[in-house]
């Protein structure tokens, strides 16, 4: 760069900068930039502001106007509520209707089995009875098509629960959230073709949906808990240091809402304390979901959508403090250049 007065010229790299005028240009960027995310409206708009091109009619005015007041309905947060709950709910009903039926269907064919092969056992027993040194070999015979049967039906998905039904439509419901939140957190595993195919159409669809209004319900409750901090802070410089709460709400948010978990789902239910701490374990396949009555899963389902709520939060208020504290220790070790 050249000086005015002068002819000599100035090596904008030989200058020196001391660490209090970078910090001063760091908080002068961090000032000037939009932190604010953008996100879905929370309540659907109405605005049907269309222009229409020298070649179009007053159909197609109308037909754009309705497109765009539907989408602002369907992408506005309480409309993709709505949607998603409407699609979890029609996917439980689906996979209630193509796997209900075939558990049923499975759990009395066993049980059938079962009867014939006591009945057979017996009679065979009977038969030999004035030959009863034989009576260790038939017993013995009874037992290995018992444990072949027994396999094959465990194969074939019964007692994923540790016995009773799992596919009721409050386990329906349980398997469809689980399915939207992407935990699968030991649930089970559809049987039917027709079943495996619902499950993959209703993720394929689902998931995004979900994700989306997840997303965008975090960076609201996000905005809005930081505001709050601003609002109640006695100053509005927003390079300012967070209050102390709002460094520690993620981390006391998280263990009060387990806390609850293990009084609702553990206590309240006079379990021991070892199950009430490990009381996500109850409500998975291989914990025995099918004991548990159909309104703790309805309430489980309901639990861990919350759950994703409030991690999606707590991502939302450690993003912006975890990405300047990743800058920092990035500039201190020299990993980090703007130029």
């Amino acid at each position: 760069m050249r000086a005015d007065n002068a002819d000599t010229c100035i090596n904008i790299d030989h200058v020196n900068l001391d660490n209090n005028y970078k910090n001063r240009l760091v908080e002068a960027s961090v000032q000037t930039t939009h932190l604010v995310p953008y996100r879905l409206r929370f309540w659907p708009g109405t605005n049907c502001d269309v222009k229409l091109s020298p070649s179009e009619t007053n159909c197609a005015l109308k037909a754009k106007c309705c497109c765009r007041i539907l989408s602002q309905w369907i992408l506005s947060q309480v409309g993709l509520t709505i949607v998603v709950t409407i699609w979890a709910l029609l996917g439980a009903l689906a996979f209630f209707n193509t796997e209900g039926p075939r558990e049923q269907e499975q759990s009395r064919t066993l049980a059938k089995i079962q009867k014939d092969l006591s009945k057979e056992l017996a009679n065979g027993l009977r038969e030999s009875i004035d030959r009863q040194e034989e009576w260790p070999f038939t017993i013995h015979r009874y037992f290995e098509r018992h444990e072949s049967l027994f396999l094959e039906a465990v194969g074939a998905g019964f007692g994923e629960g540790g016995g009773g039904n799992i596919w009721t439509y409050p386990g329906c419901i349980l398997f469809a959230v689980s399915l939207l939140t992407t935990l699968g957190f030991g649930a089970p595993v559809p049987r039917t073709s027709l079943g495996r195919g619902a499950a993959v159409l209703f993720a394929s669809i689902g998931i995004p949906l979900h994700f989306l209004l997840i997303l965008n319900i975090g960076n609201l409750a996000a905005i809005q808990l930081q505001k709050l901090s601003l609002r109640n802070s006695s100053t509005e410089i927003p390079t300012a240091p967070r209050p102390k709460w709002l460094k520690l709400f993620p981390f006391l948010s998280i263990l009060f809402y387990y806390l609850l978990g293990v009084g609702l789902f553990g206590f309240a239910r006079r379990r021991d304390p070892a199950s009430c701490f490990m009381f996500p374990l109850d409500f998975t396949a291989a914990g025995g979901v099918a004991t548990v009555d159909g309104q703790i899963r309805i309430f489980y389902a309901l639990y861990l959508e919350m759950a994703v709520t409030l991690a999606a939060i707590v991502v939302s208020l450690l993003q912006a403090s975890a990405t300047r504290g990743i800058v920092d220790i990035g500039l201190k070790l020299g990993l980090l250049t703007n130029t």
